[in-house]
């Protein structure tokens, strides 16, 4: 058989040694028998060196793949995986193999498959960079954001033969970004790639290896950035910095990390992440220094316009002259503006170990806390009015108002609140009711003499008409022949008149008592012609027309009869007043009719002058009469409503004006109504 085995050889006179190829092999005769040996031997100590300087190269190699705290990939042609870095396989706790046959979709959160799926297919289609930033999930089962990259390898004839990829874990990153929109609307669009640039260094620091994209990015040779020449590139201002952390890292051994700013190639500082870790023999030694770097401008930019927002947040917080606090959306207090501390004098752990609602005044306490309570369980708004104790142990009134702030799925993340001190509208509002009480007594008071005039006038009608019948009895039977029928008319309607007026004031007396009555079902027309009787009784009243128009079949309404018959006296009395000393011919027209289902409209109208403020007269006190009190209309329009309906007035379109009375019908009414204080 043939014999090969690879063997060091000293050159002769003291050289040194070389690697040579001996290969042997047998001669033999007929019978195949061994009978003589040939060798030769061949120089392969060129090969040897390139053989392991190649395995040297392999293991810087996969030392810089497994040692990058990322997650490192590479893929055939048609992307199937041909290597996954020891980080890849640990993170999702799968063997290799589970990846093949685009095994690795299932680690992908299923709401980004389909893009992710998209954007894979159009790298692989096109050859175009593959960069997506998705959530994969761990091997503990929990998702975690990750960006994604990678880029193919050609041949020298442009064709694809490999891809390579890095997958960053971004999660806490991509956290940082929505607590960011949480906070601050205005700040929409955060980091979403920071591309990696790898290097590689010896135990002393010399840098000894930069990726591709590391040389174009600087605009360095790698000869430039080999040693200490990529110090080149790092700013002025942070430069000694940066490397005496490097040097201190050198020597500790521990992980470096650090933020610098670094000058692209067009002459641009931006803001960078580096990291290193070191690589260790099996007995600790350190035979290798790993680094990458990211970038983080747009993240550092965003830091410094956050610190500067919330600068002027603060400010406009403590400056406004009110007190401000914010709670957690189950109410436990998160922070007090400087005015409220100050306010309590006591610190914000204090008051949070006390309880705010230790400083409220125990007759306000227990209606503020389930104000409070209501608001946390329901998600609405907080509104409490109660007096808060200072530091000085006066109680005085404030206003606290909250509302709830919400994510974007309608989630209550905070409740922020104002308190504002209203102690002195609180007593000028006291004293403006004690005020107003003591004037409304004086009111009343003043008002005695009035309500008596009114009085008189509402007694003067049935009086008139129990004079007149008693002097047209006097004058029957003083008559040369007495006409007995004719007196005894006369008295009957003086008995029946004399009633009217008991009825009257008994009425008069309720309203003053506040007595309730019980309403009874009348005809509108039966009471709008005993009105008109009663009122033409007196002879400077007949003088006036009063015309009826009812429609036909009016329905009952529920009403206080002698109250209704006072309200529509007055009007009508008004009338025929407003028409004296006019040229035109003088004339009341009465209306009835059913506006709807449930109210009877009646109008008294009149062609007189009509009214200077429709909504002024029921005023108390507010007359256009020489002699009149300004006290009838106010009670008509009382009694109106505390029937459940409503007494307007509006001048018509010619000449005149019109009294409307709206009245319930009876099927819509109360049994009895508590007559309403008018005074």
């Amino acid at each position: 058989m043939n014999h090969d085995v690879a063997l060091l050889w000293k050159r002769p006179g003291g050289g040194t040694y070389r690697w040579f190829l001996n290969r042997n092999l047998p001669l033999r005769n007929d019978e195949g028998k061994i009978i003589k040996w040939y060798g030769i031997l061949f120089d392969i100590d060129a090969l040897k060196k390139t053989e392991s300087a190649l395995q040297t190269r392999e293991q810087q190699l996969v030392g810089i793949i497994e040692t990058i705290p990322s997650m490192l990939w590479a893929l055939w042609p048609n992307g199937e995986p041909s290597h996954l870095s020891k980080r890849f396989l640990e993170y999702f706790g799968a063997p290799f193999e589970e990846f093949a046959n685009r095994g690795w979709v299932r680690i992908i959160h299923p709401d980004d498959q389909e893009e992710t799926g998209k954007l894979f297919a159009r790298a692989l289609e096109t050859g175009e960079l593959f960069n997506v930033i998705n959530r994969w999930r761990r091997a503990d089962g929990e998702y975690r954001w990750h960006h994604t990259m990678g880029e193919p390898l050609r041949d020298l004839d442009g064709k694809i033969i490999q891809w390579y990829g890095i997958s960053v874990d971004v999660d806490d990153r991509k956290r940082a970004e929505e607590t960011l929109r949480k906070n601050e609307r205005e700040l929409r669009t955060l980091i979403d790639v920071m591309p990696a640039y790898v290097g590689t260094a010896l135990p002393d620091g010399t840098a000894d290896f930069f990726s591709q994209r590391w040389l174009d990015y600087f605009g360095q040779t790698r000869e430039e950035a080999m040693g200490w020449g990529w110090a080149y590139v790092i700013h002025p201002d942070d430069v000694d910095r940066v490397l005496a952390n490097w040097q201190s890292g050198l020597v500790s051994g521990e992980p470096v990390e650090q933020e610098l700013r670094c000058r692209r190639a067009d002459g641009v500082y931006r803001w960078f992440l580096n990291r290193n870790l070191a690589l260790r023999d099996d007995e600790g030694k350190i035979v290798k220094w790993y680094g990458i770097l990211f970038d983080i401008d747009v993240l550092k930019k965003t830091e410094s316009a956050l610190q500067m927002r919330e600068h002027e947040l603060v400010g406009i917080i403590e400056t406004i002259p009110s007190m401000l606090w914010s709670a957690s959306p189950t109410g436990e207090t998160t922070h007090l503006s400087q005015r409220f501390i100050e306010y309590f004098g006591a610190s914000f752990e204090e008051i949070v170990n006390r309880g705010w609602e230790t400083f409220i005044h125990p007759d306000d306490r227990e209606e503020t806390v389930k104000a409070f309570a209501r608001a946390i369980s329901s998600g609405q708004s907080y509104r409490a009015i109660h007096r808060l104790r200072r530091r000085d142990g006066e109680y005085l009134w404030h206003h606290s108002m909250g509302e709830p702030l919400r994510d974007p799925y309608e989630k209550i993340i905070q409740y922020y609140g104002l308190t504002v001190d209203i102690d002195d509208r609180k007593r000028a509002e006291d004293h403006l009711r004690d005020t107003g009480i003591k004037l409304a007594k004086a009111s009343r008071l003043a008002t005695v003499a009035e309500l008596a005039a009114s009085i008189a006038h509402e007694l003067n009608q049935p009086l008139m008409s129990i004079l007149a019948n008693a002097q047209a009895a006097k004058r029957w039977l003083n008559a040369a022949q007495s006409n007995m029928t004719e007196v005894n008319s006369s008295i009957d309607r003086t008995i029946r008149d004399a009633r009217a007026a008991d009825e009257t004031m008994r009425h008069i007396r309720a309203l003053f008592k506040q007595e309730s009555f019980v309403k009874k079902d009348v005809k509108i027309p039966d009471i709008l012609q005993e009105v008109v009787r009663i009122v033409q009784e007196d002879p400077k009243k007949r003088a006036v027309p009063v015309e009826c128009h009812f429609e036909e079949s009016l329905p009952a309404i529920l009403v206080d009869q002698i109250q209704i018959q006072q309200v529509f006296i007055n009007l009508i009395v008004n009338a025929i007043e407003a028409l004296e000393g006019q040229q035109v011919a003088p004339l009341v027209t009465l209306r009835a009719v059913v506006t709807d289902s449930d109210r009877m409209l009646v109008q008294v109208i009149d062609n007189g002058p009509g009214v200077h403020d429709p909504e002024r007269i029921f005023d108390a006190f507010m007359t256009t009469k020489e002699k009149g009190m300004g006290i009838g209309l106010a009670v008509s329009r009382s009694i109106v409503e505390a029937h459940g309906g409503w007494l307007w007035a509006e001048n018509n379109k010619a000449d005149g004006a019109t009294f409307n009375v709206a009245l319930p019908l009876s099927h819509a009414s109360p049994t009895t109504a508590q007559i309403q204080e008018y005074a």
